[in-house]
């Protein structure tokens, strides 16, 4: 069995999805480790197989740096397009900030970005859109009663979303038509 070129798996890894530093560090050692797994069921003696292993992880350090140096994987740009596209779907700074640093960004990385967004109302668009997709707030159907137990659900919602309490009050206090106003206008900046 074919040792897999790592170099070349991660150009091809890298043209189709775009990843962190540590983020292709762990795809690339899953790599390695399919390869030992398929290795051992074709028999192959296992001290052969640790040869190769230790060979590949050796080469790794070096493919990052690589990458890095190209700017193919730089964690502050993949940092900013993340940040814009969880914003824009709806998630809080919060929960962006818990996903970012689960993909291994640097916390500095990452409060650099968030605090780009800080003076923009970004937190306000991002509780607009949640509520728009979960249909609460000024969202709601217009034939669904609206009582302290639906405003206790919805503001859980927001909750569970990683929204404030005053920013949750904010938008259950809207109506439709400022919200939708106050989306566009959001989005415009």
């Amino acid at each position: 069995m074919k040792f897999p070129d790592l170099q070349e798996y991660t150009m091809m890894y890298l043209s189709r999805y775009n990843n962190t530093e540590k983020g292709l560090l762990r795809v690339l050692k899953a790599r390695l480790q399919r390869w030992a797994i398929k290795a051992e069921k074709e028999g192959i003696e296992s001290s052969q197989i640790n040869s190769k292993l230790r060979q590949g992880y050796q080469e790794i350090p070096d493919i990052i740096a690589k990458v890095k140096q190209l700017g193919i994987v730089n964690d502050q740009v993949f940092t900013e397009h993340k940040v814009s596209s969880l914003i824009r779907s709806g998630r809080s700074q919060k929960v962006i900030q818990n996903k970012l640093l689960q993909k291994g960004v640097a916390f500095d990385v990452v409060q650099s970005v968030l605090d780009q967004y800080q003076d923009k109302d970004i937190e306000l668009l991002a509780a607009l859109v949640y509520a728009k997709k979960k249909r609460i707030g000024p969202f709601r159907r217009v034939d669904r009663e609206f009582n302290i137990e639906t405003k206790q659900k919805e503001q859980s919602s927001f909750a569970r979303g990683g929204f404030s309490f005053a920013m949750t009050d904010n938008v259950l206090s809207m109506e439709l038509v400022e919200a939708e106003e106050m989306i566009q206008k959001l989005r415009s900046l």
